[in-house]
């Protein structure tokens, strides 16, 4: 797979540690994402890097990886294993490896990775990637989260909405940190027509797609030359399918999956829309941005708010509202001065915020932080 990040400059770090990555799985996510281009980042300055998953394979990860990051995986060593059987494998592993700091991502495995890491002498720093408050979770893991997050070294969000969701004992160390945006290659420019829409993520309730099928059946009735593209795999792809054929859109609306690699996307629409229900942190709306496209979001919790000054940088509208959406796709459709407008505010903004050297460098600044401060407890305590 060929890579399609921007490399920032290299930095050196005054002494290398060794630094283990948490996460659910290897796929397309914005998680994945992120990791990988912490853990490529803190390998090219000197760390000894391993990235430990729940599930998946090392060999299959959507994001590449390459020597010297070593990749492990709970399915690929010890099976797809109970909740309990994870834990013991993760506490095994980490004590094998010996850290210096984990970081973790994602509430589940934050959760594990505490518990995992009682009585160790390496501090963790976890992050929250997704709303827990709309996400559907048994009750035990809402309880064990509030038990185990103030043992966190540190605390990473990604919005201040998010943050202030957060107890005052968990919060005091809290940083927010958004997601940088990557796709930094040119898009062709756009024609007149513009007439393609194009929407990226799982194929689950989060994301809101039988709302954005519903609202492109309006648009088609004014403009049947529009296209709508989502990408992405998930359990409603079915469901999708026969929404899709239930209101004669197959020769109009496209499922094909996953993109072929990174980013590839941005080639395949004029503009964005962002349909979720609720969200941690839109990486795909950020890209969006940057890349330039006109873009179309509903006002969940939490990001987009955050991302988009209505009117100004995107379109804002309330979630689960099909009109309401397909008005402000026709608007795009049909206002061209309206479209252009917002593409480039939508490129200015995100160019200023979330430029991946940004963004890595205040994950250093917690990194080199909290290992600073675990050198100085150890100094203390000798």
């Amino acid at each position: 797979m060929r890579d399609l990040y921007h490399r920032p400059r290299q930095r050196m770090i005054a002494r290398p540690r060794h630094i283990v990555f948490l996460l659910s799985g290897l796929g397309a996510g914005g998680a994945e994402k992120v990791i990988n281009l912490i853990a490529r980042h803190r390998a090219d300055a000197g760390d000894t890097v391993s990235v430990l998953a729940l599930n998946g394979h090392p060999v299959q990860s959507f994001f590449p990886y390459a020597d010297p990051i070593r990749v492990r995986t709970c399915e690929n060593e010890a099976g797809k294993t109970s909740l309990l059987g994870r834990l013991q494998w993760l506490r095994r592993t980490l004590a094998d490896l010996r850290p210096d700091l984990v970081v973790s991502f994602l509430t589940k495995v934050n959760v594990l990775t505490l518990l995992a890491s009682l009585n160790k002498p390496w501090p963790v720093i976890v992050s929250e990637r997704n709303n827990p408050q709309a996400q559907p979770a048994h009750p035990l893991w809402p309880y064990l989260t509030r038990a185990t997050l103030p043992r966190a070294q540190a605390i990473v969000m990604q919005t201040e909405a998010a943050k202030a969701t957060l107890l005052p004992r968990a919060a005091e160390g809290a940083h927010v940190i958004g997601n940088p945006c990557t796709l930094t290659r040119a898009r062709a420019p756009v024609g007149d027509a513009a007439s393609r829409f194009v929407a990226v993520g799982r194929l689950a309730d989060q994301k809101g797609f039988d709302t954005l099928i519903d609202a492109f059946a309006y648009v088609h009735q004014t403009r049947p030359d529009a296209t709508l593209t989502i990408y992405g795999e998930g359990p409603l792809r079915d469901d999708l399918q026969s929404q899709i054929t239930g209101l004669n859109l197959n020769a109009v609306v496209h499922l094909p999956g996953l993109s072929t690699s990174p980013g590839d996307w941005i080639d395949q629409g004029d503009s964005f829309v962002l349909s979720s229900r609720y969200e941690g942190f839109p990486n795909v709306l950020a890209e969006a941005m940057a890349a330039g496209m006109a873009a179309i979001s509903t006002r969940c919790d939490w990001g987009p708010p955050e991302l988009i000054a209505d009117g100004e940088n995107g379109l804002l509208v309330p979630t689960d509202d099909p009109q309401a959406l397909g008005s402000a796709m026709l608007r795009v459709l049909q206002e061209r001065a309206l479209r252009e407008r917002l593409a480039t505010s939508a490129k200015a903004s995100a160019a200023t915020r979330f430029t991946l050297s940004s963004i890595l460098d205040q994950w250093d600044q917690v990194i080199d932080s909290t290992l600073a401060s675990r050198t100085r407890r150890a100094r203390q305590a000798a």
